[in-house]
């Protein structure tokens, strides 16, 4: 080749290899902002190996292997993106000589391991890179295949699948079903699940064992279970058609949702609830997304598609972040949002001290009252009725149906710790968007079973169901809350009337400190406790996990406006409703990699000062976590733990120190 031919190609391959680089840092930035779900790190072949025990591998020759299907790496996983983007900067003079390689004679084959529909490169990472990077769809390859028995890994897994593998792996060691019954295929799609398996046999072992009066092998309990529940469980789904409402999910998956379903069913209906009911329930709850969720979804997909009509490459080009875009004054939300931002609030906070404060704090708690249409009064008696009583985990939960102002019945759980005596502190602990068996701990969620843990902390809990969720979802929340704006109501409002309606029974009894009384929640719970915490003093410390509401900014944070307080912005802004806490300890916890991160720390360092003026910046903080969507119940108690047990008189928490 004449050296102009080689200049011009060593162009060529910088110019791919910088365009390489500019897509891995692009992928990287939406992944790290939290701005697409889309995996981006290779998987580790040694973890996957482990996780499956994968030992034998059978050689099934020269092969052209998809290059989309290559998601892992043996030693090199560190060095490249999921679609094999560079990483490394000193890779760049290897990467051009394969690249130039490809353009003269093309590549050689390289050598894959294959789990499932899934490959990983045992040797030739950078030729990988290049060949996706110049376009091509497939590479010849020497592959070796390693079979499990369960059934490999899809084409393109994620965390979720490598989990639940190793789970359906941990599952067959245990219980042999595939040895016993080799027809078997129970097939889950979500973590966790297979865990629940087990322990189902194992409580239909000891049940087996009751009947019978003698104690039963695992084995025989195994092939009972298969034979005589899921079997026929199964068969009852497939009758019915419902799987074809839930697209990418299994029976195997119905069957476990039904299972964790026919308690609750039970609670709620009374007696037992079959699995034909119960799966009538299920595909009776399962409905098209509403109108929000429509306009976000189409609003999304017209993102994604203009961006890819800018990039020219619909398959090469990075995931479009299911990020807002603020509209301009010239359609009818933007011109909203410009005389929202143009709008000065009346009852903004203004550095007020001493008695101008307290007058502050006044008028605005009387507006907020009245905007979400609260009816709250005290009340020194509640009816509540003791559905039943059972000691776990050293609480005793009693659940209660706690009569509202209103007069409906609202189910309830009270927790208090079984073995500790004289007064406990107490605190109300708001299921939001969950119900309160998930608080309580009778069902895996996010919430971590908050309520119940709390409990074991020595604190008396109670939590309460929210209308419109577990036993009260007759009709949505949403569709409540319109119902209550008509009435110059909220839902929002009517739920913040339960939760003080409950703060009134747990103040009235016997083992119960009234003073020292606090409220957690988690999302949609934490901004209940932000507004319980604001309105009514008897709180005494409060603590607010993954909570931003719309009030802070409706584009940023958008949501179908269950947790939106008619007019509060032409009065205040959502930093002054905190305010109101002052100078009572106000914990905010909220995960660090969200792509609102920026937006929640922000406001919380616009509301702080607040507490630096009345000198007491010790009464609050913003802890960042890596957790996700889940209630951190460890920074929950030692928050708890600082001002309602350690600190010796709670009411000087609601002396407001001198400025």
């Amino acid at each position: 080749m004449e050296p102009d031919s080689n200049a011009m190609l060593d162009v060529q391959t910088l110019e791919q290899w910088n365009q390489a680089r500019r897509r891995a840092f692009y992928q990287r930035l939406w992944r790290g902002l939290g701005l697409t779900r889309q995996p981006v790190d290779l998987l580790a072949f040694d973890e996957v190996q482990t996780k499956l025990r994968l030992n034998q591998n059978a050689y099934r020759g020269l092969q052209q292997v998809p290059l989309a299907q290559i998601v892992g790496s043996v030693g090199r996983y560190h060095d490249f993106t999921r679609s094999f983007l560079p990483l490394v900067e000193n890779d760049k003079y290897r990467w051009q000589r394969i690249a130039q390689l490809q353009t003269q004679t093309g590549l050689p084959p390289i050598e894959l391991y294959k789990v499932g529909e899934a490959y990983f490169v045992k040797d030739g990472n950078h030729r990988v890179s290049v060949a996706r990077q110049y376009g091509a769809k497939t590479i010849e390859a020497y592959v070796w295949e390693y079979e499990t028995p369960v059934g490999g890994m899809s084409a393109d897994p994620d965390l979720d699948e490598l989990i639940v593998k190793a789970e359906y792996r941990q599952f067959l060691d245990t219980t042999r079903l595939d040895v016993l019954r080799p027809e078997q295929r129970i097939v889950l799609t979500e973590p966790g699940r297979y865990p629940d398996l087990e322990l189902e046999i194992e409580l239909y072992r000891q049940n087996l064992g009751q009947i019978d009066g003698d104690e039963y092998s695992l084995e025989n309990a195994v092939t009972a279970w298969y034979d005589m529940v899921y079997t026929l469980a199964v068969d009852t789904i497939n009758e019915s058609g419902v799987l074809k409402q839930f697209p990418g999910r299994t029976e195997a998956d119905l069957y476990a949702w039904t299972s964790r379903h026919r308690r609750e069913l039970a609670d709620r209906y009374g007696g037992k609830v079959s699995v034909r009911d119960a799966v009538a329930q299920i595909a009776e709850g399962q409905r098209r997304p509403g109108p929000v969720e429509r306009i976000v979804q189409s609003a999304s997909q017209a993102v994604s598609d203009f961006v890819q009509s800018l990039t020219g490459d619909r398959e090469s080009a990075p995931s479009v972040p299911e990020m807002p875009l603020a509209p301009g004054p010239v359609v009818p939300l933007g011109k909203l949002l410009t005389q929202l931002r143009d709008t000065t609030p009346e009852l903004a906070y203004e550095e007020q001290r001493g008695d101008e404060w307290r007058a502050w704090r006044q008028m605005l708690r009387a507006k907020v009252w009245d905007l979400l249409g609260l009816r709250y009064e005290y009340a020194g008696s509640v009816p509540v009725e003791i559905v039943d009583r059972a000691v776990v985990s050293g609480v005793e939960r009693t659940k209660i149906w706690l009569t509202a102002a209103d007069g409906l019945r609202l189910p309830a759980y009270v927790l208090r710790p079984a073995e500790v005596g004289g007064l406990l502190p107490a605190l109300l602990v708001y299921p939001g968007h969950g119900t309160i068996r998930q608080t309580s701990g009778l069902e895996n969620s996010r919430q971590h079973a908050n309520a119940l843990t709390l409990a074991q902390a020595g604190y008396l809990v109670i939590t309460v169901e929210a209308r419109g969720f577990g036993q009260l979802d007759q009709d949505d929340h949403v569709v409540l809350d319109n119902v209550a704006r008509l009435m110059g109501r909220t839902w929002l409002g009517i739920t913040l009337d339960d939760g003080l309606r409950a703060l009134d029974y747990v103040q009235s009894l016997p083992d119960v400190d009234s003073t020292r009384l606090g409220v957690t929640g988690l999302g949609l719970g934490g901004g209940m406790a932000l507004y319980t915490a604001a309105l009514d003093e008897r709180v005494r410390a409060v603590v607010i996990e993954n909570y931003l509401g719309g009030g802070i900014d409706p584009v940023i944070v958008r949501g179908h406006g269950c947790d939106f307080v008619p007019g509060l912005l032409r009065y205040a802004q959502l930093s002054d409703i905190a305010r109101l806490i002052v100078p009572r300890p106000a914990l905010y916890v909220y995960p660090g990699n969200f792509p609102t991160t920026p937006t929640a720390r922000a406001w919380f360092d616009g509301m702080r000062p607040s507490y630096e003026g009345f000198r007491c910046p010790d009464r609050t903080n913003f802890i960042e976590h890596e957790d996700g969507e889940t209630f951190r119940c460890s920074d929950a108690q030692a928050w708890f733990n600082r001002w309602l047990v350690e600190e010796e008189d709670t009411n000087m928490l609601l002396w407001e120190p001198s400025a």
